[in-house]
Order: C-alpha cells, then sequence, then structure tokens
C-alpha cells in the first residue's frame, strides 16, 4: 500500500489527486458552512449548528490545502510558481476539527 501524502507525490499525480481531493471535500464542506449559516434553517441547538459549522470549515480548510497543492504543482515549472500552503491552513483545520469534537461531546452529554 502507497502511504505517501499528496505533497510527496510526482507533479502530474499531485495535480491531479490535488484537484479532485480539493473539489470533492469542498463539495461536502461549503454545503455544511451554508447550512450552519443559513438563517431559515432552525439553529435551537448551539451545539449542534457550531458543530456543523465547524466541520464545514475544515473540510473547507482541506480543500483549500489540497487545491493549494495541485496548484503549486501545475505551476511548478512557470517563471513565477505559486508556494505550497503554509502552516496557517493545516492550523485552521486542525482547530476546527478540535471546535466540532468538543461541540459533539458537548451534543451528547447535554
Amino acid at each position: 500500500m502507497d502511504t505517501r501524502s499528496i505533497a510527496t507525490m510526482d507533479r502530474n499525480r499531485r495535480i491531479t489527486w490535488g484537484a479532485g481531493v480539493g473539489i470533492s471535500v469542498g463539495l461536502i464542506g461549503l454545503p455544511l458552512v451554508f447550512i450552519s449559516l443559513w438563517p431559515g434553517v432552525d439553529h435551537s441547538p448551539w451545539d449542534v449548528n457550531t458543530m456543523i459549522l465547524a466541520t464545514g470549515v475544515a473540510l473547507c480548510s482541506v480543500s483549500y490545502i489540497s487545491g493549494r497543492i495541485s496548484v503549486a504543482a501545475f505551476t511548478e515549472y512557470r517563471r513565477n510558481p505559486v508556494s505550497p500552503p503554509t502552516k496557517r491552513p493545516y492550523m485552521v483545520a486542525g482547530g476546527a476539527l478540535v471546535v466540532a469534537v468538543l461541540c459533539l461531546l458537548l451534543a451528547i452529554a447535554v
């Protein structure tokens, strides 16, 4: 089994996998953010609503990371290449997942 991450694959695979993972995870995360913020949706359990928002933010951050890896691989040999993602999106994704897990535990406990 190949255990390499997207960032350590060869160029063509980084472009393909980064774009595919970025788009597919973004199509899951973006509706979660919209559902949690949309005014017409019932927002009575604030902890569940916050959990949905945090999960959506984490998935959108992972989507951004994958897409940025793909764009960095695509522009690798150009005169002005795009740099790969820094530590900030990883921190946003991790922090949002921590908030989502804490809200899930709070929702289960109450």
